[in-house]
Order: C-alpha cells, then structure tokens, then sequence
C-alpha cells in the first residue's frame, strides 16, 4: 500500500496559516492600542503645558486670580480662575481642555500657595500641581 503525503503536506500548511493569522490579529491589536496611548500622551502634555503656563502666570501675580485672568484669558468666580485652552497650550476659548485655579491654604506665614487641575472635554482630570510663591508681609 503506497500511501500519499499530500495531507501531511496540506495540514503543515494549513499550520503556518493558522500561525501567521494569529501573528498578524496580536500586531495589529498593537498598532491599535499603540494609537490609544499616544493620544493619551499628547493630551497629558498638553494639558500639563496649560497646568504649567497657569502655575507661572499666577506666582507671577502673587495669587491674584483676576490679574492672571487679565493676563491669561478666562474668568474669575468665587477666587477661582476657569480657563479653557488647547492642544498647543495656549488659551482658546472653545479649547479642549478646562483649567480650574484656585487658592489653597500654605499653613505657613508668607506662602502663598495654588492648585491648578485640567480636564479634558469629559470632564476628567488630566494634570493636577500645586504652585507656591512667597507672599509680601506687611
């Protein structure tokens, strides 16, 4: 009896297919997630880009939230200072992102101190810091 080995031949090849198919679904699932974190990225550098130029911006003015207003965009209620800005860190008024400022209590004489929170267009926080100045003691 003489027996083919066209089956064997047909199921090694049948293998690699299976093989490649599976290397190529993980790849490409990946790639896709690969997108997922590097639009993650550029919102948290953006946002931390919005949260930073906010920070500098009210040291500068010792924590008057109505002089950083004047000088950044945006408005003032109640001491705290909302902004919207976007990707480039700039205020934009219809920006992507919500930054929210507002006085914070030092526990010390002569700290002046700040917390700075951006959100992203869901309303979740991306970049949150505390900035610190020194206060005049008259």
């Amino acid at each position: 009896m003489n027996r083919s080995k066209a089956p064997l031949a047909l199921m090694g090849q049948l293998l690699m297919v299976l093989f490649f198919a599976l290397a190529a679904a993980i790849c490409l699932q990946a790639f896709a997630k690969s997108e997922t974190i590097s639009q993650r990225s550029a919102d948290r550098d953006a946002a931390s880009l919005l949260a930073q130029n906010a920070a500098e911006t009210i040291k500068s003015v010792h924590g008057e939230m109505g002089r950083a207003s004047a000088l950044l965009g945006g408005s003032v209620k109640d001491g705290t200072w909302t902004f919207r800005g976007d990707a480039s860190g700039r205020y934009a008024e219809n920006g992507a992102y919500r930054v929210l400022a507002e006085r914070i209590e030092s526990g010390e004489d002569g700290l002046g101190r700040a917390c700075v929170r951006v959100f992203d267009a869901a309303e979740n926080e991306i970049v949150s810091l505390i900035c610190s100045w020194q206060e005049v003691l008259g």
